[in-house]
This record gives C-alpha cells, structure tokens and sequence, in this order.
C-alpha cells in the first residue's frame, strides 16, 4: 500500500540526524539566528513587542524560557509566541525564497523549546533545519502561476505552514515517533491563520508569534495524549488542497524532500526595514545617490517602474505611521533620498511626519511593468540632470548576501536600545559557535535583561 504524503513526511523527520545536515546549512543557521535575535530585540522596543510581553506576563504561566527585552522567563509556548512576533513587528526579518519570514518563528520557536528541554545547540539547528524543510515542502502547493495562493486571496502565509513547521521541528526535537509526529502536524494544521488586511499594525507581527506558539503547542499537547488527524496533508479536504485548491496536489509536497532547503537556497537578509516588495526599487535608488549625492530640494520626480503583482503588497501612498511606512513604496524611496538608507530609525512615526520626506512623497510616480523581478528608477532634477539605475537582484539575497560586517551591524542597530555592547557581544559569539554550545540554555541567559522594557 502507498503510504501517505503525512506518514512521509513524518517518516522524515523522525529519521533525520544532525550529521546530516550540511555546513553550510548550519552556518546560515547560525548566521540567521544573530539575524533574528536582533530584529526581535528592536520589535520588543515597539508596541508589538511590549504588549504581547505585558500580555505574557499578566497569565504568569510557569517556566524558565526567555523573553527578549524583559527581566522575567515564561513557557515555551509563550515566549515563542512573544518572540516571534516582536521578530516581525518592523518587518525586519529574513525574506524566503518565494515568499514568507520563516527564519523568525523558526528561531523563536527552537530557542524556546529548547531551553524548556536543555537541548544541545546541535540539536536547536537540527530541529530548525527540519522545521524550515517542512515549511519549504508544504509550501509548494501555494505555487501559483500568479505569485502565491495564500496571498492572491488576501491570506497571509506567515500564519499557516509555519505552524506545521515549527510543530515538525518541536517533534523531532522531543524525540517523537512516527505517529506522534503525524498528528502533531495534524493538530498544527488546525491552528493555520493570518490576513493581510491587518498590514501596518501591531497584529501583523503577532501572526508570527501565534504560528510558532501552536506549532509547539501541538507537540506538547500530543506528547500528553491529545489526538488529531494523522493524515492532515492528504485528501479533498487535507492541507494540499485547502492552501492550493486546483493545484494543491499534496504529491508536490515530496518533491526535493530532504534537500536541506536552507542550505541549497538560503534566504534574503534584509538592510532595508520594510516589506521585500520595494527592496528592488531602494536599491537602485540607493545606487543612484551613493554615486551622485543629492539633496531632497534638487529632486524634481522620481520615476519608478516596478513589477505590477508587488504593488498591492505597498497600498499606502501617503502613510501616517511608521509601520504604515513599511508598506509605502513612496516613503521607502523617500527616505532613500533623505537618509542614504532605510534602516530601523528611518521608520519612526515621527521620521514619517518629516515635511520633507512627505514632500518627496509627492514626488515619486510609479509605473507598473510585467517585466520580471526588476526595477528601474530615474530621478529627475532641477537642473535637468537625469540619473537612473536598474537593479535585479536585492541586496542581501542569495546571489548578493550582505557580508559579515553588514549582518553583525544590523544587529546592534536593532538590539543597542536594550543590551549593552559587551552583552551584545556575547550573544553573536555564542551564536558563532551556536552547534557547539553543550545547553542553549547558556544563549538564552545571555538574552534575558536586567530591566523590562517600558
């Protein structure tokens, strides 16, 4: 009898071992947890950050695992929850090869389940790599000829497989067989949820946070006996279908398994704090006034051809806020122009009410293309010089990752609010050698902070 896409995959991830795993996978692991660790530190300086760990604190549920940016410990299941989505509040995570911000709740998730276990570091990396596959597999049933599936229809992606991932990864960290590996995907599966209605606000983030939270609780719930159904993937109404309708065939969720994704295709690293969709245009401007500085009343327009499926991934021309800002291709060039970047301090509320950066605002046009994965920007100026540059691959993605000094920059630009440079230190140190550390418990001590954010 054919066994089941489900019972494979399981099969899968029960028989995995860290030696397996290669190098370079484990590197980017490493390196992806310096990446995520920091931009969940800036998120815990926002309002997503400090109320989901306001709101962890008030259930005082037990435990002993770490909340970034505050001076008290909490369950696995919550502190994922409070990291991950402190780790997408300002849109500053890792970008997926497709779509999606999966190195975020990965991490999150790992860290805090393993400090619950007393996990070896080694075995952080496997469970993570082995939730990130699962992730990468399952996706592919949202593979649409027109982008993605899930966000065609106004779903966000980030709240769905990676609740299945996370609970695959929790499995395989907690020693699971087979069938307990089936249904604690099985019961992740029902906790599948996200809008993209809820873009520029705090609840974007938590969407992230909730993925990683039940993906751990489904683990946890199993390993006391709950059930849920052990053939989630397959079927009319399994997960293949449901997330790709007409083309959710659950076969293709085999196809390549066991490739270690994030070493064969790694993921975008972001410089840019805002949604991926613009990174292209940035780029390009950026290139434009590394070479031939301008200032903001030299510019005239600023034209922008940009592939027309990213736009309604931008829907605010004129935003008000900061985290509306992240998803306005005409602030993302405006404080381009401004700024010379657009990093964390480039999308506070108040960098947003600039009169300057709302004037040139006014001034970008966007013209729509159906041209592939490029931009071309051209920046017309008062004194009727033309400049202009098209860029095709992003700054920080595979084919172009940022190098050592950018990534271990970024990091203390998210986490100097919170931790002191020789705390910070440590904690890139510790990640350095992340597959080496004997209790990740020792990393998630040299996370916690003395003072609680306000």
């Amino acid at each position: 009898m054919t066994k089941s896409v489900t019972e494979t995959l399981a099969e899968w991830v029960v028989s995995t071992r860290f030696d397996q795993v290669p190098e370079l996978g484990v590197a980017r692991v490493r390196e992806r947890f310096i990446d995520s660790i920091g931009v969940a530190f800036a998120g815990m300086s926002v309002s997503t950050g400090q109320i989901m760990a306001r709101w962890v604190r008030e259930q005082g549920a037990r435990g002993h695992c770490t909340v970034l940016g505050a001076d008290f410990q909490t369950s696995a299941s919550y502190a994922a929850l409070t990291n991950a989505a402190s780790g997408h509040a300002l849109e500053f995570d890792d970008i997926a090869v497709g779509s999606g911000h999966y190195a975020n709740p990965m991490t999150a998730a790992t860290l805090a389940l393993g400090e619950k276990l007393g996990a070896s570091g080694a075995d952080v990396i496997l469970g993570w790599m082995v939730g990130y596959d699962i992730i990468a597999q399952t996706s592919k049933v949202t593979a649409d000829p027109k982008g993605n599936s899930l966000l065609n229809r106004g779903w966000f992606n980030q709240g769905f497989l990676p609740a299945i991932g996370v609970a695959a990864a929790a499995a395989r960290m907690m020693k699971f067989d087979v069938m307990q590996t089936r249904m604690a995907m099985g019961h992740a599966a029902s906790t599948m949820a996200g809008v993209l209605k809820n873009r520029g606000s705090d609840t974007k983030g938590f969407v992230a946070g909730n993925a990683a939270m039940h993906g751990i609780m489904a683990a946890e719930l199993v390993a006391l006996g709950f059930t849920a159904n052990d053939e989630i993937m397959d079927g009319e109404i399994g997960v293949g279908r449901l997330l790709g309708l007409d083309n959710g065939d659950p076969q293709k969720m085999l196809d390549g398994l066991g490739g270690w994704t994030m070493a064969k295709l790694g993921s975008t690293i972001r410089l840019h704090a805002c949604c991926g969709a613009s990174h292209w245009s940035q780029d390009a401007l950026q290139k434009i006034v590394r070479k031939r500085p301008v200032q903001a009343g030299e510019i005239v327009r600023i034209d922008v051809e940009v592939p027309e499926f990213l736009l309604p991934m931008m829907p605010y021309e004129a935003p008000e806020t900061g985290l509306e800002a992240k998803y306005s291709l005409q602030y993302d060039l405006a404080t381009i122009a401004l700024d010379g970047k657009a990093g964390l301090y480039q999308y506070t509320d108040a960098a947003v009410q600039r009169p300057e950066a709302r004037a040139l605002m006014k001034k970008v046009a966007v013209h729509p293309t159906n041209a592939g994965l490029a931009s071309k920007v051209t920046v017309t100026l008062a004194s009727g010089e033309v400049l202009e540059e098209t860029v095709t691959k992003t700054h920080g993605n595979p084919a172009d990752p940022l190098n050592r000094e950018e990534v271990t920059g970024k990091f203390h630009e998210c986490a100097e609010a919170l931790v002191p440079l020789a705390q910070r230190e440590q904690v890139i140190a510790l990640c350095d050698r992340l597959e080496e550390v004997e209790d990740i418990r020792e990393l998630g001590r040299a996370l916690r902070v003395a003072e609680p954010v306000s």
